[in-house]
């Protein structure tokens, strides 16, 4: 069972209002037998199983194990520190306060994620304008570890956003609203998704498999199940055979040493943990996409989006057209995706 939620009060009136649409509210499900729900004003309760998830701050919590870096207690109380001052600082100043309020983070790696949650808007538009969106033929899009939900921005109606992280997910309440984009958030598991069969015509999951070490196959079965006949899968993640540095560490060269070196490595280094994260190469994600069940499975290299190249030397930026123009060459662009910094995968359920 589910511990009971922290009063809802604590975000204000506009936190308590359910951040979900109607339309979206009838396609969850239970994330463990996947039976209906019986919905209350502060909780989801399954009519099978009888599992109950709380409502907070406004936003569904049905995960069934917290987040690996920290426990849902302190998770959801982060949430609320961080809803108190959504009400005065704009989405880039709570960005900022989030990782003041995180000390343990190095302060290179928290301007980079700064940076990247910053602009996360841009890219994404520029990356899912390679799927025909699903909102265009009244089918709904869901972004697995939706983080600040730069997808849903760019994106707009029809897209429901979620992520194990309940205190990100009230930063990204706060980007939509600013952006007047809907509010569509669900805090959940990637491996156990609380949604119907069939129920989404795309898919995208950005930077999320290499956050799930032990869950990575279980991820993506998760992700074809909730997809319609047709669907598409889109995702991107970081390779581990990069010529670039890892982004999350740091670091140079750590995909290349072997599994069991790579955390002792890092904390060698860095004194960061990193057993909870598991990069891939190029073969191994197209045999987890395969493994799924789906089908047209086409692995390439991410393109540098304009929002990576802002402030970035000229050299960088005719670095990045370079990459951009042998990823659409076929054999060189293959050879450069081995090495690329990103990998994406597009996919198909027959």
């Amino acid at each position: 069972m589910v511990m009971a939620a922290e009063p809802n009060e604590a975000g204000g009136a506009a936190a308590r209002e359910l951040s979900l649409v109607p339309r979206a509210v009838a396609l969850l499900c239970c994330p463990v037998c996947k039976g209906p729900f019986d919905a209350l004003p502060e909780a989801y309760t399954c009519a099978a199983c009888r599992r109950s998830f709380p409502i907070v701050l406004g936003i569904p919590d049905l995960r069934i194990y917290p987040d690996p870096y920290i426990s849902q207690e302190d998770d959801r109380r982060k949430g609320a520190v961080v809803e108190a001052k959504a009400a005065e600082l704009s989405f880039a100043d709570l960005v900022r306060f989030y990782w003041q309020i995180t000390p343990e983070t190095p302060l290179d790696l928290k301007e980079r994620f700064i940076r990247h949650a910053l602009s996360d808007t841009a890219r994404a538009r520029e990356l899912t304008t390679q799927i025909s969106f699903a909102g265009d033929s009244g089918a709904l899009w869901l972004d697995v570890g939706c983080g600040t939900a730069g997808v849903s921005a760019a994106r707009g109606p029809g897209v429901v956003g979620c992520d194990i992280a309940f205190r990100w997910l009230v930063v990204a309440r706060r980007r939509l609203r600013e952006a007047g984009a809907p509010v569509n958030l669900v805090c959940c598991c990637a491996d156990a998704l609380p949604f119907r069969d069939a129920s989404f015509g795309v898919v995208s999951a950005l930077s999320l498999v290499e956050h799930m070490p032990c869950a990575q196959a279980e991820a993506v079965k998760e992700c074809s199940r909730v997809l319609a006949a047709g669907g598409k899968l889109f995702a991107t993640t970081t390779n581990r055979y990069s010529l670039a540095g890892e982004p999350h560490v740091g670091l140079w060269g750590v995909g290349f040493l072997p599994r069991a070196a790579m955390a002792g490595y890092v904390r060698w280094r860095r004194k960061l943990d990193y057993g909870k994260l598991r990069l891939l190469g190029r073969s191994e994600l197209r045999r987890l996409v395969n493994g799924a069940g789906l089908r047209a499975v086409a692995v390439g290299a991410v393109p540098v989006t304009s929002a990576d190249t802002v402030g970035r030397s000229g050299l960088a930026r005719t670095a990045a057209g370079i990459h951009n123009a042998l990823r659409r060459i076929p054999v060189l662009g293959w050879l450069a995706s081995l090495v690329a910094p990103l990998l994406q995968v597009t996919a198909r359920k027959e």
